[in-house]
């Protein structure tokens, strides 16, 4: 599994943040300002373990890019992190019934992000841990 994670956010600012954290950790970036540029991305480049984006449900690209990547098979697509600035427990489980992974509150912390990816079995290494291959070589 690859080290690359692909941040979806209109802010660069955000972006930037993310960058920070996420390369503290080990990782590399590719950004994508939208959910239509990072389908775009994600087209032509296989190898992104993790998609962390702004989750923005009234804008349809997000959610198509949610939804296109819920119906990949598990094994061969990213794992998918919405993120949000909003404590409204509904955007939350909007987000994981349109097929994210994980939800994660803004600002977020090298921490949290560190958690969130190992509940994802993603470890710092980049590579999924070994219980986690375990569970799902099915």
């Amino acid at each position: 599994m690859s080290r690359r994670i692909l941040l979806v956010d209109e802010w660069h600012a955000v972006r930037l943040l993310g960058r920070r954290v996420l390369t503290s950790l080990g990782f590399r970036t590719r950004e994508a300002t939208s959910g239509r540029e990072a389908l775009e991305i994600l087209a032509v480049e296989s190898d992104i373990s993790v998609v962390l984006l702004e989750w923005r449900p009234q804008d349809e690209d997000c959610y198509k890019l949610v939804e296109r990547l819920a119906s990949v098979p598990c094994p061969s697509r990213p794992a998918v992190i919405a993120c949000g600035d909003t404590l409204d427990r509904s955007q939350m489980i909007a987000a994981l019934q349109a097929g994210a992974d994980e939800f994660l509150q803004k600002p977020f912390s090298r921490e949290t992000v560190r958690e969130k990816l190992a509940q994802l079995g993603i470890s710092e290494s980049g590579h999924p841990r070994r219980s986690e291959m375990l569970t799902h070589g099915d």
